[in-house]
This record gives C-alpha cells, structure tokens and sequence, in this order.
C-alpha cells in the first residue's frame, strides 16, 4: 500500500509588518538615551543631549519619529519651585525641528529614514533668568510607519541648574573708585570730617543670596602707628553701621537676576589725629543660597 501525504501550507499577513517590504518582522522598537541632569553648554545655550538609537530589528519600518508632551499642550520642563521653562528640539545641526499636529498633540517630527541612530539636542528656551536647581519633565517617543504608530513610550528626562553669583562695582561717577576683578581700591584724599565716597554694587544672582560686609580693622589704621585709629561708617542699600560692626542680610532673587546697590563710606573724628596715611580692607561677600 502506498500513501500519500499532502501537506497544504498557506502564508497569511499573521503579523502587520511580515509583509512583502520587510522580509523579517519588524517592530520599529528603538532605545533612546538621555545625559540626565546633565546639560551641555554651547554659546550660552543649554542644550540636553537626546539619542535614539533603533533596534536593528526595529529598523527598516520606522519613517519618523514623533516627540511631544505627554498632554496636549507646549513641551516644558517644571522646576523645585513649580517654574516652567519652555524648550524646542534640535536636530543634530542644532536648527529647530518643524512642529506639527499630530494625533491631537503639538509635536516635533523627525524624519528617521532607516537611521541607525539619531544624536538630538533639546534647548532650554529661557525667557528670564534660570532659577537654580532641578528641572524635569517626561517626553513621549512615537516610532511610526506612515500613519501607524509602532511603538510609545514615556522617557523622563531633566537637568540641574547650579546656583550662581557674581558681585562687581559699577563704572563711578567717582574718581576715588579704581580697580577690577573683585579688587578694588577708594581714596578719600586729604581726611577730614564728613569726607565721603559713594559707588554702585552689581549683583547677579539666580538664586536666594545671603550679601555679608565687615571691616578687617574695624577702623582706618594708621599704617607705621597701629595704635593710631580712626572710626568710620560704612553705608550700603540704605543703612548705616559702623566699620566696627558686620552687615549681614539675605535677599531675594529678582526677575532678571541683577540688582544694584548702593554703597559708600563716611569718615568721622578726624581732628587731633596723627599725620600719616590711613587704611582698611572692607570685605563684601555674596553667598547663594
């Protein structure tokens, strides 16, 4: 007896991308890396470094690659304090990405084209001084083949924005005013009572700052007489204390992070002092917070 066995095979669209453009299944899965809470600065821009990188078999299905809030509204990133910064990707010529409607959300769209890997910056778009401290945000990623989405998924991304001050003196209508770089240096000329000099702070801050001021001698010390003392008064954003004393007061950060202060010193108790040449170091300290 003979038998034969018939066997009937018959291929079917058993999965949605085993189809005649991509020999093998496709799933236009992808990883995607981001430096977290670590920025990277190019001309005073700050600028996060975004890769997605698609699995090989992920590959050849994805055309574009679709990023967008995870509501329905503009991409920002939220900080400690509940600030909002705004943000734009860019691609890897560092030009703005095109933004689109897509599946009722405002997004940016990048055309993939069979990539291996795509390096992308995500700029931080501030409008104002950038508070200190943390921001973040979460990102949703769309691998798409035509209309179709692939693959979604939800990256949390962010970055840390130190603190920083800087102090320095303002250009003076005064002549008795000189030096640069944190060192400065004020001549009262000939002393005599009520001699004075006035001159303008410049503060940035952005963030909380503590501003201190003390006297290294607590007095003008007469440079070969030591014992020889004359008492003045330091003046600085409307006070008035003695050299003698420390000035010690915190202060908020304002809306563009600079602020001027006033600042001057006026000598009294001249007379009967000995003849000679008189001198203090003042120390003005700005410390973040």
């Amino acid at each position: 007896m003979i038998r034969f066995i018939i066997v009937l095979i018959f291929l079917g669209p058993a999965l949605a991308h085993a189809d005649g453009r991509y020999p093998h299944q496709c799933t236009g899965d992808f990883d995607v890396q981001i430096n977290q809470y670590n920025s990277v600065r190019f001309d005073d821009e700050i600028l996060l470094p975004i890769k997605v990188q698609a699995f090989r078999e992920g590959r050849p299905c994805i055309d574009s690659l679709i990023f967008s809030a995870v509501d329905n509204g503009p991409f920002k990133l939220i900080g400690e304090g509940g600030a909002q910064l705004d943000a734009t990707l860019l691609n890897t010529n560092r030009k703005p990405l095109p933004v689109r409607t897509v599946d009722g959300r405002r997004s940016w769209v990048v055309d993939y084209n069979g990539h291996q890997h795509l390096n992308l910056w995500l700029r931080i778009d501030a409008h104002r001084v950038i508070t200190a401290g943390a921001y973040s945000a979460a990102l949703v990623i769309q691998s798409k083949d035509g209309r179709q989405t692939l693959v979604d998924k939800v990256v949390d991304l962010g970055f840390y924005m130190p603190a920083i001050v800087s102090i320095q003196v303002a250009r003076s209508h005064s002549d008795a005013v000189t030096g640069h770089d944190g060192h400065y240096q004020v001549d009262l000329g000939s002393l005599n009572d009520g001699a004075r000099a006035e001159w303008r702070l410049k503060v940035f801050s952005n963030s909380l700052y503590d501003v201190s001021i003390y006297s290294e001698d607590r007095a003008l010390v007469h440079e070969q007489d030591t014992g020889s003392r004359i008492p003045y008064e330091i003046l600085f954003d409307g006070s008035r204390f003695p050299a003698s004393a420390t000035y010690q007061r915190s202060y908020q950060q304002s809306y563009s992070g600079k602020r001027r202060f006033n600042m001057g010193v006026e000598v009294e108790g001249v007379k009967y002092q000995r003849a000679g040449r008189y001198q203090d170091t003042v120390y003005v300290t700005v410390t973040a917070r």
